[in-house]
């Protein structure tokens, strides 16, 4: 037998894997060297160069294809519609630009507006977009489109995403249930697991290619030089995510912001990967230069720190909507936010945290205190509790040495040590309101709150409060805290025990720090917040209402209260405070950098009597708010109608994307459930009608892991990312998979409006239980077993027969541009089969109406099945050369639609990195004053600038080299052609 004969996009079995062929080299004195890449999913684009003579065994795996057609016994009609329903979700393309593929393969209904950075995003070469939507908006779920995007389109093949800390486990849920993304969190006890299993020495990021890592490991070289190391230079197909990205702007200073530790970390590390999102619902924090410094990171081929950023310059790569606005134009049910103001007007002049209010007035007028950190300190506790002022002023006392404010300051500590462990007006109100609205002692109704204050120390005095007043025992759980002390596998119960069903958790109240206000969703059962006291900043408050007021909020309002004393003058300020933040938001959409920097500033020496009137002038003054208005640098148009003018547009346009996509990769839930329960259904899992129920008008489906066919140990990971909650720290394994049951699945998405069911996972394209059972319909033709032809009866005059192969073109590297499913059709009779030509229609079409068909045919007798099988093979061959002439003239299509991408994309890098070498020149040339730069901050300008002279330097050689690699990402290097199916249609009564 002669050896095989090779070709450039063949597909090779060897070493147990499927390999592409990408490039031979042949020579007339030495045996030809095949360099291929394999295709199977856990090694993807891993090369290798082979001697085919040396090889044990070596198969071409395409001829073999052809012949198995017909091999098999055919399959029913239901088998064969979910087998064509897999072969057609599991196409992609990089060759239409317009195409929303992701949207169609997420657990969650999604809102037009929130696939406006997906369309940016395949507007640019490199996926460099930051955004910056307000808070609430789902920016976790318009990050992770873009990247299921560009995974689908083989752009992306490798992603860390960064994020506080708080919320490193939430980002792992959201990516696992929403995109079916398996990404292991980065800490200590994943470097310890790994290099137990693998060795002291192993790197533990080379174990996969999906990290979530916490800001604050950014900064420790020991966590980083790993990535770094298998990062290199920076790495094709690779995307960085940093979550609450503000963190990694410059810091505030006085004129000109400062790098801080995480800037220099983020700025190191963000350049050695190719694509970069960055998320923050406040991107500009008053500084030019820490926004242009911040954008350097996300893009440093289109901005370059030091230099201020024009609205034109950033549109192309930020995203940023408001809640209101967006509420003025979609149907989306954001809820509506009520700030209510509870005025206490009873509590006496002499009530201790009024009558040491007045005293650390008197204190701060003392020599010495007057606007200094230790007064402005005591007194933001103060307006927290006595007993958060009662701990401080115990540390300041221990510090000072002037006889006098000593002295003045330990009076005041005896009267507060007096009151610390009491309750004082605000906790008996808010213990009032709890028992009128969600109950006391052991009634209690399904209402839920959450209780925000900035100090520890009144989160703990409060607890005792309320557990007193409302009769409840500690042993309850009603009441529970969420503070920095909380540790990440507590953090997690807590935030499983609050959204969950309130007729099954007892917790109803949770007590809060601000570690909780970013990021975090606890919208879905709680609708009711308390300010125990107000953050002197903005931005801060309005994170704290984010908590509730955000996408899938399942009531239609949300209330933020807090309280204020009457005969309390500073409570008139900070009232006068949260007003104009409202009203800012209302109007603006936010409160802007300038005017939140404005504010500060005016909070800076505290409240004093010089000061009070003044500054509740200043907070009600509209000239005062609307000149710094104006002065606002943020990247939203100010005039509303304008703003909502071009947001309409957009999101029309969207809109007609979408359906425009709908049509061609559009994954019905129904569909998918029937594929679905089919695959079970080859697995000899039985479902039977008491495992599916009707629940608010959609199908719930009960799984059983001890079913024989879940036998197989591989599929105990599977069910366990299915329970119902984490494992705890001290429970076993066996005790963890007796006590945590495996939800219940549904194919419907999550929609806006539905509350959360924690015990029903949402199941989708991408999730990994439905990847795994799919698997089974896999047409890459590595399945022998697998039923490739099918013979059924419809409603159809004359026999047909269609046959449908695959093409799919792949870059360099075994990366997939493109893949589809193209059906040739014929009519059938005794002396073999006829052509067809569908005038008119495009394939897609074709193979809807073959879905059809199909869907409601039955299965004929054995031997009319079997005489058809027989022929399968004969009649595939004929249609060979028709079905892969369609697929040359496909792939020249594809292959300019392709050039042309390149080419565009390619000419948009060149301007822009010729742009920012002008705007680079320019900006040497000009002059700025630096008489009232700190010696820090002149230090930064030198390095800026200095920057500058080496950026131009890079620039030189980028203008040449980088439009270059943009055209060669899509040049086609291999093309492959396989049949995947064979299907013949008779007629219902047979001649």
């Amino acid at each position: 037998m002669g050896s095989p004969k090779f070709e450039i996009g063949q597909c090779v079995r060897v070493r147990r894997r499927h390999w592409l062929i990408e490039n031979i080299e042949s020579s007339e004195f030495a045996p030809d060297v095949l360099e291929i890449r394999c295709l199977d999913d856990d090694a993807t684009g891993q090369k290798q160069l082979i001697l085919p003579r040396s090889e044990i065994a070596i198969e071409c795996v395409d001829d073999e294809l052809w012949h198995q057609l017909g091999s098999n016994v055919p399959t029913d009609a239901k088998g064969y519609s979910a087998y064509l329903q897999s072969l057609q979700w599991n196409t992609a393309t990089a060759a239409d630009n317009k195409l929303f593929q992701a949207p169609f393969r997420a657990g969650i209904e999604i809102s037009p507006y929130q696939l406006t950075p997906l369309a940016k995003a395949l507007d640019l070469p490199r996926v460099n977009l930051l955004i910056a939507d307000d808070v609430g908006l789902g920016k976790t779920i318009e990050a992770g489109l873009v990247l299921r995007e560009l995974l689908l389109r083989k752009r992306v093949d490798f992603f860390v995403v960064s994020s506080p800390a708080s919320m490193t486990q939430q980002w792992k849920e959201e990516l696992s249930s929403k995109f079916g993304l398996t990404a292991e969190i980065v800490d200590a006890d994943f470097f310890a697991e790994m290099r137990a299993e693998r060795g002291f020495g192993y790197n533990p990021w080379q174990s996969g290619n999906a990290f979530i890592i916490s800001h604050s490991l950014l900064r420790d070289e020991g966590y980083m030089v790993g990535l770094k190391a298998i990062l290199g230079a920076p790495r094709a197909r690779s995307m960085f995510i940093l979550d609450e990205a503000h963190h990694a702007a410059p810091a505030h200073s006085q004129a000109y912001a400062t790098d801080s530790q995480m800037t220099r970390a983020v700025r190191e590390l963000s350049k050695m990967f190719e694509h970069r999102l960055f998320l923050t619902a406040t991107p500009h924090n008053g500084h030019s230069n820490s926004f242009a410094a911040l954008l350097e990171m996300l893009d440093p081929q289109r901005f370059t720190r030091g230099i201020a950023v024009s609205q034109d310059e950033h549109d192309a790569i930020m995203v940023r909507r408001l809640k209101s606005d967006l509420r003025e134009l979609t149907d989306t049910p954001f809820p509506v936010r009520h700030v209510d103001n509870i005025e206490l007007p009873d509590t006496p002049a002499e009530a201790p945290e009024l009558d040491l209010f007045q005293s650390l007035l008197d204190f701060g007028e003392l020599e010495g205190s007057k606007g200094g950190h230790s007064f402005v300190l005591l007194q933001q506790r103060l307006l927290s509790s006595v007993s958060a002022f009662c701990t401080t002023l115990q540390g300041e006392v221990n510090k000072m040495v002037n006889g006098d404010v000593k002295m003045a300051a330990e009076a005041l500590l005896k009267t507060a040590t007096r009151q610390a462990f009491k309750g004082d007006s605000k906790s008996k109100n808010l213990a009032a309101w709890i028992r009128e609205h969600l109950g006391q002692g052991s009634s209690w109704n399904q209402r839920r709150l959450i209780v925000f204050s900035e100090y520890q120390t009144t989160i703990d005095w409060l607890k005792k409060q309320l557990l007193e007043e409302l009769s409840v025992e500690l042993e309850d759980e009603r009441i529970a805290e969420f503070t920095g002390d909380t540790d990440k596998n507590e953090r997690e119960r807590l935030k499983a025990r609050f959204n969950a069903d309130p007729a099954m958790e007892p917790l109803r109240i949770l007590l809060c720090t601000d570690a909780a206000r970013e990021g975090i969703n606890l919208q879905h059962r709680c609708y009711d917040l308390f300010h125990f006291d107000l953050p002197w900043n903005p931005s801060r408050l309005e994170q704290r209402n984010g908590r509730i007021d955000r996408r899938l909020q399942p009531n239609p309002d949300v209330y933020c209260r807090y309280f204020t004393y009457k005969h309390r003058p500073s409570d008139r300020i900070l009232a006068a405070l949260v007003r104009k933040t409202e009203r800012i938001n209302r109007e603006l959409g936010e409160v802007g950098s300038v005017i939140e920097t404005e504010i500060e500033k005016r909070f800076k020496t505290g409240i004093t009597r010089e000061n009070m009137d003044r500054l509740e002038q200043d907070l009600e003054s509209e000239s005062y708010l609307e000149a710094q208005r104006l002065k606002e640098e943020l990247l939203i148009a100010p005039e509303k109608h304008k703003r909502l003018r071009k947001l309409e547009s957009e999101l029309q346009s969207i809109a007609r994307r979408l359906e425009q996509s709908k049509l061609q990769k559009n994954v019905a839930p129904n569909a998918l459930q029937a594929v679905f329960l089919n695959a079970l259904e080859k697995m000899h899992v039985d479902i039977g009608p008491k495992q599916i129920n009707q629940e608010n008008g959609v199908d719930v489906i009960a799984l059983d892991p001890e079913s024989p066919g879940f036998s197989n140990a591989d599929w105990t990971p599977v069910f366990d990312q299915l329970r119902e909650r984490p494992r705890n720290k001290d429970e076993t394994v066996a005790e963890y998979r007796q006590n945590a049951p495996v939800k219940r699945v549904s194919f419907s998405p999550v929609k806006d409006g539905d509350r959360l069911q924690t015990g029903i996972e949402h199941l989708h394209l991408e999730h990994r239980l439905v990847r795994r059972l799919l698997a089974q319909f896999d047409a890459q033709g590595f399945r022998s077993r697998l039923e490739r032809t099918a013979v059924l009866q419809t409603a159809i005059e004359r026999p047909r027969v269609v046959l449908l192969i695959r093409l799919t073109l792949y870059a360099k590297g075994a990366n997939r541009l493109h893949s589809e499913i193209i059906p040739v059709a014929a009519s059938v009779n005794q002396k073999g089969v006829t052509p067809l030509k569908f005038e008119g229609q495009t394939a897609s079409e074709v193979y809807r109406n073959l879905q059809e068909a199909i869907q409601s045919s039955s299965r004929p007798d054995e031997p009319i099945c079997d005489e058809y099988r027989k022929r399968a093979s004969a009649d595939a061959q004929f249609l060979r050369d028709i079905a892969e002439q369609q697929a040359r003239e496909n792939e020249q299509n594809v292959r300019r639609e392709l050039t042309e991408i390149g080419e565009a994309q390619a000419r948009s890098l060149k301007l822009l990195l010729e742009q920012q070498r002008d705007r680079i020149i320019e900006q040497q040339g000009a002059v700025q004053q630096e008489f009232d730069f700190s010696e820090q901050e002149r230090e930064q300008r030198r390095l800026d600038k200095l920057n500058w002279e080496n950026r131009l330097q890079e620039l030189d050689i980028e203008i040449e080299s980088e439009p270059e690699l943009v055209r060669q990402k899509h040049i086609v290097s291999a093309r492959r052609i396989e049949p995947v199916g064979i299907v013949y249609l008779l007629p219902e009564k047979l001649s």
